[in-house]
């Protein structure tokens, strides 16, 4: 039970949140004993930024009727939390701080995981061609 509830939990991974969501879609979160559980589904369908997730969690609520305090939860419209002057500011800082004049994409990517891993989980599930995303984002910064 404490491994699921930490994957949950585990903002770096957009994927361990889906397949931990995905192993308990059969408990009773109104059970006495999933009330930690309840909780955190609850707080993942409000407030999650990868809406796969957020949705998932959505669900997993409409299921057992769960509510937040006493009102319904909706899914609400997909947003990540990120601008693109965040994105933007974020990859002018990597640029800055590697002194990279080329992109080198894998240096790149390692940088970004590491300077904001939870921007990168959630750029890392929204665009599917996500190596492409970054050149082209950080071919606009060389102009």
């Amino acid at each position: 039970m404490q491994t699921i509830i930490n994957d949950l939990k585990n903002e770096l991974s957009y994927k361990v949140r889906l397949e931990a969501i995905d192993k308990i879609k059969e408990y009773d979160l109104n059970d006495e004993k999933y009330a930690h559980l309840k909780d955190i589904i609850i707080k993942l369908a409000l407030t999650d930024r990868v809406f796969a997730v957020k949705q998932a969690a959505f669900l997993l609520c409409q299921k057992n009727k769960l509510k937040k305090n006493g009102e319904v939860i909706n899914l609400g419209k997909k947003n990540t939390g990120y601008s693109p002057n965040d994105i933007r500011k974020m990859f002018l800082k990597i640029k800055r701080e590697t002194r990279m004049e080329a992109l080198d994409l894998d240096l790149f990517k390692e940088y970004f995981q590491t300077i904001s891993p939870k921007m990168y989980d959630v750029m890392a599930y929204e665009h599917m061609y996500f190596d492409n995303w970054i050149r082209g984002i950080y071919k606009y910064l060389s102009k």
